[in-house]
């Protein structure tokens, strides 16, 4: 038996929504709250409507008058009274459906249609002339609302029969009789085929409503993936660049880091004319450590010795692993002096370290040498060769004895024979 996948942006359904999930058997699926937003849209949405089809029944009710009030002159006292109540009342429910007052539209929008639906009644009791036009607008009324009133089925149901039922009402009643009984099957045939027209719309318009806005939340919860996931991305490759640039072991900057630190030193001081220091660091005797200890106190010696380095330099200066047991320290804007005070103090911090391994003279401490240089106009010009002054520096600290700090050496190349001491 398998188990579908559960897409973790999409709430689960409740049993709540049964009762209407089988209406929407095409539709995507609206969660509880995309269901709340999508009547809230509907409320909106019908406001805006009931807002535009006030402003519009008023402007027709003025037109209205004036066209019949020019046709039937006869009957400007009854046109005018009808028709600009009409206008007065479809003005007064524009205010009301405006967003400010808040009011529920739907209330609105409803009497807006049934005060059209009066008018036209009004008018054929009393200017029977117009009795054309009014069976006429009559018959267009049902597919009007319909089209341009976005409110529910059930709501269109229930207006299409209270129209029914108040031009039946009309039908039987002393004004209505006045009127042909084949214009009445004329009426009612056209009424009943607008009505059942209007109400099938209503109920398309009411499912693409749906559907759109499943699909606009559909779009909208792809969007918010998309967004989270180009984050998650831009967080790994982060992530990723500074693992490429980091030490495992120590957290340190690696090779790479230390060569992008480098270029960038040299080339800001061949702009501006700073000077940069730097400083490469080695245990003395780290073999020995880690043959009467164990490698994995090694380790341990090495992450003690680069938190003692990190806590021992200034911010804008970098730590980095040159590899095995070296270090490198590049100081930006820093004297030869300053860089051989800063030299010492970490030499001293790595010695309080206490980090004694036994040999056949007694127990040691760690230490570490130091050997600075310069990077700078008038001092190494590049990368590669402050590296190779540098390491000179600390080849002169090794052969002096270890544990100490030197400058920059005279010759800037170490001989050959200097590997075998370094590893003593």
């Amino acid at each position: 038996m398998t188990s579908r996948a559960v897409d973790p942006a999409r709430p689960v359904r409740t049993a709540s929504e049964s009762s209407w999930r089988h209406e929407r058997q095409a539709d995507p699926g609206l969660t509880v709250r995309e269901q709340s937003l999508f009547r809230a849209t509907t409320r909106r949405t019908l406001r805006a409507a009931t807002h535009r089809a006030g402003l519009t029944l008023a402007g027709l009710a003025a037109l209205d008058a004036l066209g019949m009030t020019l046709l039937l002159p006869p009957r400007a006292a009854q046109v005018l009274p009808i028709l600009g109540i009409e206008a007065l009342v479809a003005l007064a429910l524009t205010v009301l459906a405006l967003e400010r007052w808040r009011l529920p539209p739907l209330p609105l929008s409803a009497a807006l249609a049934i005060s059209t639906v009066v008018t036209v009644l009004l008018q054929l009791v009393f200017i029977p002339e117009s009795r054309t036009s009014s069976l006429m607008l009559l018959v267009v009324l049902p597919p009007a609302v319909a089209l341009f009133v976005p409110w529910s089925v059930t709501v269109q149901a229930g207006w299409l029969l209270a129209t029914v039922a108040a031009l039946a009402v009309f039908t039987f009643s002393a004004p209505g009789a006045a009127i042909p009984a084949a214009d009445w099957v004329a009426a009612w045939l056209v009424v009943v085929i607008s009505g059942l027209t209007s109400l099938v719309g209503c109920m398309a318009a009411a499912s693409l409503r749906r559907r759109s806005f499943g699909h606009q939340m559909q779009a909208r919860s792809a969007h918010a993936r998309t967004a989270a996931r180009r984050v998650e991305l831009e967080r790994l490759t982060d992530e990723l660049a500074r693992g490429m640039r980091t030490d495992p072991l120590t957290g340190l900057g690696n090779r790479l880091r230390l060569n992008e630190e480098l270029a960038t030193e040299s080339a800001r001081s061949s702009r501006y004319g700073d000077d940069c220091a730097v400083a490469l660091l080695d245990i003395d005797r780290f073999k020995a450590y880690n043959d009467a200890l164990g490698h994995v106190a090694g380790d341990t010696a090495l992450r003690a010795v680069a938190a003692a380095l990190l806590a021992s330099v200034r911010a804008v200066d970098t730590v980095c692993r040159f590899g095995g047991d070296e270090f490198v320290v590049v100081m930006p804007e820093q004297s030869l002096a300053g860089a051989t005070r800063a030299t010492e103090r970490m030499r001293r911090a790595i010695e309080d370290l206490r980090l004694r391994y036994p040999t056949s003279n007694g127990p040691r401490v760690l230490t570490i040498s130091a050997g600075i240089a310069l990077l700078g106009r008038g001092a190494a010009d590049d990368e590669d060769e402050v590296l190779r002054t540098v390491d000179a520096a600390l080849y002169r600290a090794k052969r002096a004895g270890h544990n100490r700090v030197e400058t920059m050496p005279a010759p800037a190349h170490r001989p050959l024979a200097a590997e075998a001491s370094r590893s003593a």
